[in-house]
This record gives C-alpha cells, structure tokens and sequence, in this order.
C-alpha cells in the first residue's frame, strides 16, 4: 500500500479533495472528521507536533493511505517509511483573494454580508506575513517541522530550494485544473475517487486593478512557482495521455 503525504496549501481545494477521499471507498486517510473534532479548534496539528507524536509511537500512520494538513511539503523527510508526495498549487492572485475572503467571512456573522475592504487586509503587516506574502513558495521552502501559517523570509537560497521540492513531488495538481488534475492522480493512485465535489468554497468578491497589483508586489515568487507547476502538469497530462 503506497502512503501519500498530501500537502494542504490553503485555499487551493484541498478540502474538497479531502471530502472526496472522505466518499471513496477502502480509502484511509489521517485526520478523519472525528480525529480534527478533538483537535484545538478542530484544526490540523502542528507539524512539530505531529511528527513528535508519530515518533513516540502515540500516532500509528502505518495504515493510513493518505496523510493531509498544512504542513510544509519536506514534512515527509521525518516520517517514518517511504511517503509519496502530493499537493494543489493556485493562481496566487486568486488564492491571495480567496484567503482574504475566507479570513473576512470568519471575522464575525455581520462581516459576511459586507465585501471586505482588500486594501485594509494588505495594510495588516501580520496577516500579510503569515498567509499572503509569496505563501505556496513558503511551504516548499521550510523544514519539515516548519509553520506555513506564520512569517518566513524567502531569500534566494529558500526560493531555490522551493524550485527543487515542487519538482520532487509526485505530483502536483492545480485548482485551475482540479478535473485534470483529480484524474491523472486517480491513475497514478490506481485507485477510482468519488464524484468531485466544492467544499469551503470562499464567497467571490471583486478586487480593483490596483488591488491585483498590491497583491502581485507580495507574491513574486509564487507567481514563478505556480507557471513551473503549471508547466509540470501539462507535461504530465501529455505524457499520461
């Protein structure tokens, strides 16, 4: 049984790939529903923390097909057996708008019926930091045991080292091409998925050309990553096909 480390980037549609898996059959994967409900604020764990649980013996992965969280894309160099590697990478304009979508509808009940003020978002230093400035590049770039929801400077050194992951992976999919990219994982998996599904899906807000522009200035390395990656997957799907 191969064992896939699926690297969660936000708002690239890793829950609704998570949910899919959920529906296929004689699919195990870490963490179930059940297992996040226990979880702080029934999110992922930390990757410190899950790597020191599954080296103590207290977390067994050994029958888990599929291991999902936010966790920086080498989180598999500390993981005990051989871990194939999988993620989604996004148009980083769209993920940008989308994470500060999803960050606003969050803030409180009354916020969702108001369109968030994107220049107020791109003005808060440490949201920018932690979930926007060149955001996918830095989950290729960390130690295994990294925080991707927390600043990291990306130099050139770390930009490099982002390049060399997304090329190491076994696969990577876009959001753009989530149909594709579902499919050509299906063959790589052997494996029949259940129907696609859209999950957590962030309400679709219009964003000013100056506003695109902003968010551009911070995402210059995952605007190179994400045409490598897309470069990757058309390769793939013309080999496949």
């Amino acid at each position: 049984m191969d064992h896939w480390v699926f690297v969660h980037i936000m708002k690239t549609a890793g829950t609704s790939f998570r949910v899919i898996l959920r529906d296929t059959p004689e699919v195990s994967f870490y963490p179930t529903r059940e297992e996040l409900a226990v979880n702080p604020r029934r999110r992922y764990l930390p990757a410190s923390e899950l790597v020191s649980r599954v080296e103590s013996g207290a977390l067994d992965l050994s029958d888990r097909q599929f291991l999902f969280g936010h966790y920086p894309a080498s989180l598999s160099e500390r993981l005990p057996g051989t871990w194939r590697t999988a993620t989604f990478l996004r148009e980083p304009v769209g993920r940008t708008l989308s994470m500060i979508a999803h960050h606003h509808y969050h803030q409180s009940r009354w916020k969702r019926l108001l369109r968030p003020n994107v220049s107020r978002y791109l003005a808060d230093e440490a949201f920018v930091e932690s979930q926007i400035r060149d955001y996918q590049t830095k989950v290729f770039a960390l130690p295994p045991t990294g925080t991707v929801n927390g600043p990291h400077a990306i130099d050139d050194a770390g930009f490099e080292r982002a390049k060399v992951r997304l090329l190491a992976m076994d696969f990577v999919g876009l959001t753009e091409q989530f149909g594709q990219s579902i499919a050509l994982l299906e063959a790589m998996t052997g494996r029949r998925f259940a129907p696609q599904v859209v999950v957590n899906k962030s309400r679709a807000y219009s964003a000013t050309e100056a506003e695109r522009a902003r968010v551009r200035a911070l995402v210059p390395r995952d605007i190179e990553l994400y045409e490598l990656a897309r470069e990757r997957l058309r390769a793939s799907i013309a080999a496949a096909a």
